[in-house]
């Protein structure tokens, strides 16, 4: 288990939140969903395959953006949003497109939809 710090933890929840309550839901529907107390979610994505999400997912999809191995539409700007809030450990900026973006980048290691 990954140990980090209370904000870092927030900061990741936030974008998990952000993803399953209203960014991937175009391409995912959600079997399970926890927010409260563990953040896991299993979802099944539109070729029937199965996921867990968990901040682990998220952080990942962060640093896949973050270091240029992951390519997303507008690159500069999304991943400079992504390093910034990533550094300050601040998901306002980050809206439910960008969850979404992330949540992709974890999962698969790629952008596939949107």
């Amino acid at each position: 288990m990954t140990t980090r710090t209370n904000a870092r933890t927030q900061f990741l929840t936030d974008i998990y939140v952000c993803a399953l309550e209203g960014g991937i839901g175009y391409w995912s529907t959600c079997i399970e969903y926890r927010w409260s107390t563990t953040q896991r979610a299993v979802i099944e994505d539109l070729e029937d395959v199965v996921h867990e999400i968990t901040l682990d997912t998220i952080a990942r999809g962060i640093n896949a953006i973050a270091d240029g191995s992951v390519a997303v539409s507008d690159s500069d700007y999304l991943r400079n949003l992504i390093r910034a809030a990533s550094r300050s450990n601040d998901a306002g900026d980050v809206d439910a497109i960008t969850a979404d973006v992330i949540a992709q980048a974890g999962i698969y290691g790629e952008v596939i939809y949107g």
